[in-house]
């Protein structure tokens, strides 16, 4: 005899007390596995099913390149400038606004100083999201 029995076949949970998993909790690999994102985070953010590089911005990267994640950024309130007053669908400035906006970055290149192995260096990164 079993220990329980469901008397009603199937789901019976209203969809409105159904709980949803945080956002950015699991990646899926590019082969179809799913994985946990801290899982990833430890590999450096590559995929260990299939080596797949995920892609990353800036703060990821630091975080990697500089011991114990200890960096201080370079410029942090550096922005891009229009200096030709370039306009193609959208004016310039409009579309860095926007992307300000959508990454809360200042600007595309962020570079940092700390330390790796103990050597002193300065890094640079460029944030593709930014660009979008």
């Amino acid at each position: 005899m079993a220990w329980f029995t469901r008397k009603d076949k199937g789901i019976q949970t209203p969809t409105a007390a159904k709980k949803d998993a945080p956002e950015g909790l699991w990646y899926k690999t590019p082969s179809g596995k799913i994985i946990h994102t801290r899982e990833l985070k430890n590999n450096a953010y590559v995929s260990p099913e299939d080596g797949y590089h995920v892609r990353i911005g800036s703060n990821e990267y630091f975080e990697i390149i500089f011991d114990k994640k200890g960096y201080k950024e370079l410029d942090e309130d550096l922005t891009s400038a229009d200096p030709f007053g370039f306009v193609d669908s959208k004016p310039y400035p409009t579309r860095i606004e926007t992307m300000q906006k959508k990454t809360n970055l200042k600007d595309a290149a962020r570079s940092a100083v700390g330390q790796m192995n103990g050597i002193e260096l300065v890094v640079c990164c460029m944030d593709f999201s930014f660009i979008g």
